[in-house]
């Protein structure tokens, strides 16, 4: 009986030196020799040939493999430790692509049109932004992180003569600009630059002007919530994101891929603007009522204050006009109504394009930081376009 027990352990040590050797010659077949496989080979068929009951011969066959393991593995220590860090970095990445695939996916906001909710692009002028003196204000303003530095000042009389896009780092969108025989470099795509040079309206520059002293803002960016849209239907003020695959823009060309707006409208809601007002006559219902009695993020939108401007009727929605949501559509508008491509202009969503739902705004650390739709508007009557003030 002690007999039985003394040959226990030395028997399970052998059984895990075996199994040492095969997971060596599997996990490590890359990276081994011939001359190394055939001593790991040489390793599980001498085991085999241990007399199980003789305690001595299994201790020091045990201690005899166990030094050729070590060796094997000092020999390769290396590289096995870069290949587990590979293994465990391509785990990470295969985890965190099947989390934006399945569940959060990031997304940049490149346009004004969600303005004052969420800010795209814009250029940042450098007086406006003076009086923002906070460590999280300074942090926006390292290059490269949330804004781009955007300066020029005229070396010679000249007009705009052309332009070439082209790439800063190889990743973010330049354009090189040629006024009389000086050329400049600035942030962004040519229709960014020429909204902030206002090229539209000016075409010569004088010597020592400086036409852009600020940065350019590289927009918010947020996580997308694919997951609740499938178990909570998409409601009236939600902000989503959907794919304008199949969606036809009349009077221009869509701005990319996926878009983000403000759902106004659910399949069988009829819809009309008046004096700004969103008006929502829901499937089956007598009446119209003010978009405000089914949300309470209507509020802000139409509150007409720190940047709100309500909706103006136009288009599909034109004054006097009505329109219905067909089955599996929605409807949506943008918050920044006077410079919104929406609804008003291609109609309707289709169910199958819907993304999901804006979740947080993760960069950069502004006020609006944090989840969507959750911050109130601020103190101060909004300047409409065209009236006295407006700039």
């Amino acid at each position: 009986m002690f007999a039985f027990l003394s040959l226990r352990k030395p028997r399970k040590e052998l059984r895990e030196t075996v199994l040492a050797a095969k997971r060596r010659l599997i996990s490590d077949d890359d990276i081994l020799s011939d001359a190394k496989k055939e001593e790991l080979r040489g390793i599980v068929s001498g085991a085999a040939a241990v007399n199980r009951s003789d305690r001595k011969a299994m201790e020091e066959f045990i201690r005899s493999a166990s030094a050729k393991l070590e060796r094997l593995s000092d020999v390769h220590g290396n590289k096995r430790k870069l290949r587990s860090i590979l293994d465990i970095l391509a785990v990470a990445f295969a985890v965190a692509f099947g989390i934006r695939a399945l569940y959060l996916q990031p997304f940049k906001i490149p346009t004004s049109s969600m303005q004052p909710t969420l800010f795209g692009i814009h250029y940042v002028d450098r007086k406006g932004f003076a009086e923002h003196n906070s460590p999280a204000a300074n942090l926006l303003k390292i290059p490269y992180l949330a804004v781009r530095p955007a300066e020029m000042k005229i070396a010679e009389d000249g007009e705009f003569r052309a332009y070439q896009p082209s790439r800063e780092l190889g990743i973010f969108d330049t354009t090189l600009l040629q006024i009389g025989s000086s050329v400049y470099s600035l942030p962004g795509t040519i229709n960014q630059v020429a909204r902030y040079l206002d090229l539209e309206r000016r075409q010569e520059f004088k010597q020592g002007e400086v036409p852009a002293d600020g940065w350019l803002s590289t927009g918010d960016h947020l996580f997308v919530d694919r997951v609740s849209i499938h178990y909570l239907p998409p409601r009236r003020g939600d902000v989503i994101v959907f794919t304008t695959e199949n969606i036809k823009s009349p009077t221009q060309p869509l701005g990319g891929y996926y878009y983000i707006k403000r759902l106004v409208g659910l399949p069988g809601d009829t819809l009309k603007i008046v004096d700004r007002m969103l008006y929502i006559k829901p499937r089956g219902a007598t009446e119209f009522k003010p978009a405000t009695a089914f949300s309470k993020k209507f509020d802000r939108i139409y509150s007409m204050e720190g940047g709100y401007q309500g909706h103006i009727a136009s288009e599909l929605l034109a004054p006097g006009l009505e329109l219905t949501v067909p089955n599996d559509a929605f409807f949506a508008l943008g918050d920044n109504t006077s410079n919104s491509l929406d609804g008003r202009n291609w109609g309707f969503i289709p169910r199958k394009n819907m993304i999901g739902r804006a979740l947080n705004i993760f960069w950069p650390l502004s006020r609006r930081w944090g989840f969507v739709d959750t911050k109130p508007a601020l103190s101060g009557k909004t300047v409409l376009p065209g009236s006295m003030g407006w700039q």
